[in-house]
């Protein structure tokens, strides 16, 4: 109950403050663009020089795809048919899992990695903002809080990197060898299948229960003025395993509002013909609205966090 209390109490504080949701997704969108001017410029001058522009039009033309994939360098090298509609989530996800990112171009781990670092800076103006009273949003708050919290935010980042890596290297590879083992000696695909599912699941919990963590040692950092992260961190521990039902109850509310919002983003997504350019621009205007979604899903988790360490305190 006290989770629900607070997730509705961290929408209504969101809500007041949906400037700074559209702020947000206006940068994520200008940033977006660093790649994707790029790509379409590569891609247009590609298909103006070959007759693939009317089969495209017809659907995804794999032969082009592959004529293209051998001539690219770079950021090019990332334009696949996995990265359309659904598939797109999937791919971030299996990438993220299985580390395949490290094999991206390094200009695109760079631009990853500057994302990371753009997206820690304003976490700062984000929680600022929810702290002080009253509750408003506006510029000078925001990019105050940003720049005063920022050097703690980006340690608590490498404490997070860290964890990430360690889950990653040790548990993921070590299930993946159990995987591996039970492959060879089974009789069915069904149970690796199941062990392989299981064992990403078990993954996947521990990433988001420390990420739940550090995100109360941000919260804390700001509300309570602390300096030292490592204390922060471990005063975030602490609440939590005193608070377990709430706070994962919490952060499963907003966990389940996001696969909803993804499983209306694929099923609109699906039903939009994009044959003609009012239907790439119909699913174009789906894929920014969903966005805009998840921006405003994260200020709800930062909000009802928030409100729940001020209603348990």
């Amino acid at each position: 109950m006290k989770s629900l209390i607070n997730f509705i109490k961290g929408f209504d504080m969101t809500r007041k403050t949906a400037k700074m949701v559209l702020f947000l997704y206006i940068i994520n969108l200008l940033f977006s663009m660093l790649l994707a001017v790029p790509l379409y410029h590569s891609l247009k001058n590609h298909i103006g020089h070959s007759d693939a522009g009317g089969s495209l039009e017809n659907g995804f033309d794999y032969l082009w795809w592959e004529e293209y994939r051998d001539q690219s360098q770079g950021l090019e090298k990332t334009f696949t048919p996995s990265i359309m509609g659904k598939g797109a989530l999937l791919e971030n996800l299996e990438s993220l899992i299985q580390m395949k990112f490290l094999t991206y171009p390094p200009s695109l781990i760079l631009f990853g990695f500057l994302y990371v670092l753009l997206h820690t800076f304003l976490s700062g103006g984000i929680v600022y903002t929810f702290a002080k009273e009253p509750l408003e949003f506006s510029f000078k708050r925001f990019f105050k809080g940003a720049g005063k919290f920022s050097p703690y935010f980006f340690g608590i980042m490498t404490v997070s990197l860290g964890i990430f890596l360690l889950v990653i290297v040790s548990l993921a590879r070590w299930f993946g060898s159990i995987v591996s083992a039970c492959a060879k000696n089974s009789v069915s695909e069904i149970t690796p299948f199941i062990l392989g599912l299981v064992f990403s699941l078990i993954t996947w919990a521990v990433l988001l229960f420390s990420h739940m963590i550090l995100d109360y040692a941000r919260i804390k950092t700001v509300s309570e003025g602390r300096k030292n992260i490592m204390k922060a961190i471990a005063s975030s521990i602490i609440f939590v395993f005193k608070n377990p039902g709430t706070t994962l109850g919490l952060y499963y509310l907003i966990f389940v509002v996001n696969i909803f919002l993804s499983i209306i983003y694929i099923i609109l997504q699906n039903l939009i013909p994009q044959v003609s350019l009012w239907g790439i621009a119909g699913v174009f205007l789906v894929q920014q609205s969903f966005i805009f979604t998840l921006i405003w899903t994260r200020c709800w988790l930062y909000s009802s966090q928030f409100k729940l360490l001020r209603y348990l305190q």
